[in-house]
This record gives C-alpha cells, sequence and structure tokens, in this order.
C-alpha cells in the first residue's frame, strides 16, 4: 500500500484537496484520486516534485509506513511548527542519546 496511503496521509496532514496536492505536483485531480485508491501509481519525478515541495525523501512516499515515524515524533511534539527534517533530526538525536546509555 506505500505510495497510495502515504500520499493520502500527507496530503491530509497539510489539509490538502486532491486538486491542491495534484497542482503541486502539476497532474490533474484524477490521477491523484487514481493514486490514493492505488489504481495507478505516479512517476519518480512527481514523486520527487512533491518530495521536495514537502522537505521529504523520496523513500518517505514510496515505503510503506513512510511517513508513520514522523507523525509518531510529531505527536510528541503537538503544538509545535516543525519540519519533516527537524522531526528527523530529533528522532536521530533521540537514537544518539540512547546509544550512549550504559
Amino acid at each position: 500500500m506505500g505510495i497510495s496511503e502515504n500520499l493520502k496521509i500527507l496530503r491530509e496532514r497539510h489539509d490538502l484537496t486532491q486538486q491542491e496536492l495534484a497542482d503541486i505536483a502539476g497532474v490533474s485531480d484524477k490521477a491523484v484520486s487514481t493514486w490514493e485508491k492505488g489504481t495507478k501509481q505516479p512517476r519518480m519525478g512527481t514523486i520527487q516534485k512533491i518530495a521536495d515541495h514537502f522537505g521529504l525523501k523520496k523513500s518517505q512516499i514510496i515505503e510503506d509506513g513512510g511517513l508513520e515515524k514522523i507523525e509518531t515524533i510529531a505527536a510528541h511534539h503537538d503544538g509545535e511548527d516543525w519540519t519533516e527534517d527537524e522531526l528527523e533530526e530529533i528522532e536521530n538525536f533521540k537514537k544518539y542519546l540512547k546509544s550512549k546509555r550504559n
């Protein structure tokens, strides 16, 4: 389910309509609908446009559960406006600190 689920999560997280995501990706709203249904997948160039717009890695859009980690981290920092990159840095720092435990 990876891409279809991740695109829907991303769109809803940013409170976008299918048309607004389509405008970002340079496609029609019908294309976005088919992606979310899983009947078609976007081209890699389109995925890159979306990833660049939201400051994500393509793998976060492509892989199963690619956005779940960011969503979990964001829940712990509710009410603050963090970018996806900043949330990933927070997660990496947490891992670093845990590795230093005796």
